[in-house]
């Protein structure tokens, strides 16, 4: 029954996924954006794994919307109107590296012993906390300011310009 429901999750994830990628609006790109983060969250709440589901959840289809949508209402679409189209240079760039990345992680999924439940119990929010907080700081920090740096350039790139 956990193979079914982690399929269904999957498929669920893959269509939102390429929907968010392959949708012309970009309010349906962020509708889509946000229904592969709630099939995220559910991947993390059949792995057991509920405070990231949470935290999925918090940060992600809250916050980083609530961004997004600021982004659509603050560019001006006029000037992105004349971007329109597939990048053909960069889909020729970006698939094999995508095409890597799929095959390592079918290796890994397949090979690897990181799905094995383990014996004891873990307390997830101590771990996490520690981890973040000690290990993953300094990353962490620079995700912060990389969201601050694009929103003040969605907020410049949306702002009228003077005549």
């Amino acid at each position: 029954m956990e193979w079914l429901i982690f399929g269904i999750l999957s498929l669920w994830l893959i269509v939102s996924v390429l929907g968010a990628i392959f949708v012309k609006n970009p309010v349906h790109s962020i509708l889509f954006f946000l229904s592969s983060v709630l099939a995220i969250a559910g991947l993390f709440l059949s792995l057991g794994a509920e405070l990231l589901a949470g935290l999925q959840l918090i940060i992600y289809a809250v916050a980083i919307v609530v961004f997004y949508v600021l982004v659509i209402t603050t560019i001006p679409w006029e000037k992105v109107k004349r971007f329109e189209g597939i990048y053909k240079k960069e889909l020729l760039a970006g698939l094999p590296v995508v095409l890597i990345a799929f095959v390592l992680m079918g290796y890994m999924i397949l090979k690897g012993s990181f799905a094995e439940p383990k014996a004891e119990t873990v307390d997830n929010v101590r771990d996490l906390g520690k981890t973040l907080f000690t290990s993953y700081l300094f990353p962490f920090e620079v995700a912060s300011v990389i969201l601050l740096v694009a929103m003040i350039g969605a907020i410049l790139l949306g702002r009228k310009e003077e005549a």
